[in-house]
């Protein structure tokens, strides 16, 4: 893999974890201002949970990386609900917790997706990665 290739699952996660988490502890000093101190682990909760959840991506596609190409698609899906199970695991988990408040945990959770997007739209643009090449190749 050439070292640009490389550069997605270090820069990507590197650039947006930073945003990630400055959003999350946001939602926990709005949660702390407004809901006390159970809503403050609430959103910190929700937040640590999303960024795991979109992060270990780019974990396991480091570990991935190297896997034979026809193997893709097996792999993605079963690293995608891999993770489904996990968070479903987790979830459910939480969901016994009558000290959380299901509220803090949702919006904090959705709002730390929405600025991971955003941000992972951004670095990748950042990057200029080609995408296809122009002329030069053998057409058939």
């Amino acid at each position: 893999m050439s070292s640009r290739t490389d550069d997605v699952f270090s820069v990507v996660p590197r650039r947006s974890l930073p945003v990630v988490a400055g959003a999350a502890l946001l939602a926990t000093g709005a949660g702390a201002l407004t809901g006390g101190a159970a809503a403050a682990v609430s959103a910190l909760v929700g937040g640590a949970l999303a960024t795991a959840f979109l992060a270990s991506t780019y974990l396991l596609l480091r570990v991935l990386k190297h896997v034979d190409v026809t193997m893709h698609l097996a792999v993605a899906l079963s690293v995608y609900l891999l993770k489904v199970s996990v968070l479903a695991g987790a979830v459910l988990a939480l969901s016994t917790r009558s000290d959380l408040l299901g509220g803090w945990v949702a919006g904090t959770a959705a709002v730390c997706a929405l600025v991971w997007v955003a941000a992972e739209v951004r670095a990748f643009t950042r990057l200029r990665l080609p995408v296809f090449t122009l002329g030069g190749g053998d057409a058939r």
